[in-house]
């Protein structure tokens, strides 16, 4: 059987605490239940500094809980090298998709 190439998703919102981490958590157990979690790059990201370094959002924390999803993560800033190698990569609202497409965050990511 021919092996299979690594995939790459990325979720982002703007603080790297709620949304993307949660989504990355989520698609994390997903492939790992379906036993292909070597074929992915799974992480999140931020489009803002904001929560740079923090923990996730306690209520985000305590739902993955209830639902028995492991979540172990440290919020970062999206650089532009991670949407370059992504495959797929999901916004979690209107700003980062326009931060991420350089309709609105300037020159920073016009090469996207």
């Amino acid at each position: 059987m021919a092996e299979q190439a690594t995939k790459s998703v990325l979720f982002v919102c703007l603080g790297n605490i709620c949304r993307s981490p949660i989504a990355e958590a989520v698609f994390r157990k997903l492939v790992t239940d379906q036993n292909i979690s070597e074929n992915w790059r799974v992480d999140s990201a931020a489009t803002s500094g904001y929560e740079i370094g923090n923990a996730p959002d306690y209520r985000g924390q305590n739902c993955m809980k209830r639902h028995g999803i492991p979540m172990s993560h440290v919020a970062r800033q999206v650089p532009s090298l991670d949407l370059k190698m992504c495959v797929l990569c999901f916004s979690g609202s209107l700003t980062a998709v326009l931060f991420l497409t350089g309709t609105w965050a300037g020159p920073q990511t016009q090469e996207l």
